[in-house]
C-alpha cells in the first residue's frame, strides 16, 4: 500500500496518519487489537481519499486515557488534516468505532456520516471484565500474552485454520503495540457508555457487525440501532470483528453506497 505517512500537532498533541488516494477525504480509526493498516486491503476501493489515523497510543500518538479523550484527539486531528473540507466520513472499527461515535456525539460538526464496524453503546457487564483480563495479561507477559486471544476476537476459528499466514500478519502487529497504550484502551473500553447520548447523533450511521463477532456481537448492534435515531445495520455471516480484513470484498459491497450518499 502506497500510503503517506504524517504527523499534526493539535490542540490534544500530536497525532500521526497515513494517507491515500485522491478526492474527498474519509477518517479511518482501527481497532484495539489492530493498528491504522487494518484497512488498507480495501481503500483502493473505497471511494475518496483515506486518512488512516493512529489511535492515541498508537504510532506516534499522545496518550488518552478514556474514550472522551480518545475523541476529542480525534476530532481534533480530523479537523486539522480535513480544514476546509468538513464534515466527513468516519469509519471506525471496534475501539476505533466507539471512539468514531464519540467523535460524532461531542464534536458533531466533524462528522457527515458514520460507519461503525463492530461496535454497540456500552458492553454489557459480563463482557467487560475480558478488558480487564486481556490488560493483566499483558502487563505480566507482554503483547505476545494477550495475541492468542487476539487473533480470536478478530478472526474466526475457521478462517484462521484456512489462513495460517493470518496469524504472523496479525501478531507481528500486535508485537508492535506499545503494551501501556494496549491497557489504557483497555480500560477505557471497560467503561465506555453511550447509551444516554447515542440518541443526540442525528447524522447518517451504518452499523456493520459480522454475525460471528464475539468481541462486540449482533444484540450490541442490534441495541445500537435501535438508540441511533437514523442508522441503518447490516450484517455479514461468516465473518468475526475484523469484516474489512477476512471478507474485503463483501465488506466494500456493504458500505461503498453508504459512502456514495445512496
Amino acid at each position: 500500500m502506497d500510503s503517506e505517512s504524517k504527523t499534526i500537532t493539535t490542540p490534544r498533541g500530536r497525532v500521526s496518519f497515513g494517507e491515500h488516494g485522491a478526492g474527498a477525504p474519509f477518517a479511518v480509526l482501527h481497532s484495539l487489537l489492530t493498528d491504522r493498516t487494518a484497512f488498507d486491503i480495501v481503500l483502493d476501493d473505497l471511494p475518496g481519499r483515506a486518512l488512516t489515523f493512529d489511535l492515541p497510543g498508537f504510532g506516534l500518538t499522545d496518550r488518552e486515557v478514556d474514550i472522551d479523550g480518545f475523541a476529542d484527539a480525534m476530532a481534533a486531528a480530523i479537523a486539522d488534516a480535513c480544514a476546509g473540507e468538513l464534515p466527513v466520513t468516519v469509519v471506525g472499527n471496534g475501539l476505533g468505532s466507539f471512539v468514531a461515535l464519540g467523535v460524532a456525539v461531542r464534536h458533531p460538526e466533524v462528522v457527515g456520516r458514520l460507519i461503525l464496524v463492530g461496535c454497540g453503546a456500552t458492553f454489557p457487564e459480563p463482557a467487560r471484565p475480558a478488558f480487564a483480563n486481556m490488560a493483566a495479561m499483558v502487563e505480566e507477559g507482554g503483547m505476545g500474552a494477550v495475541a492468542p486471544v487476539a487473533l480470536r476476537r478478530i478472526f474466526t476459528e475457521q478462517y484462521l485454520d484456512d489462513h495460517p499466514e493470518a496469524t504472523a500478519q496479525r501478531t507481528e502487529v500486535l508485537m508492535r503495540t506499545d503494551p501501556g497504550a494496549f491497557i489504557s484502551a483497555c480500560r477505557a473500553l471497560q467503561d465506555v457508555d453511550f447509551t444516554g447520548q447515542a440518541g443526540s447523533v442525528d447524522c447518517p450511521v451504518l452499523i456493520v457487525v459480522g454475525e460471528e463477532d464475539a468481541a462486540t456481537p449482533l444484540p450490541m448492534a442490534r441495541e445500537l440501532d435501535e438508540l441511533l435515531p437514523n442508522s441503518t445495520l447490516v450484517t455479514m455471516p461468516g465473518v468475526a470483528h475484523a469484516p474489512q480484513l477476512q471478507d474485503p470484498d463483501g465488506f466494500v459491497s456493504k458500505v461503498v453506497g453508504f459512502m456514495e450518499g445512496s
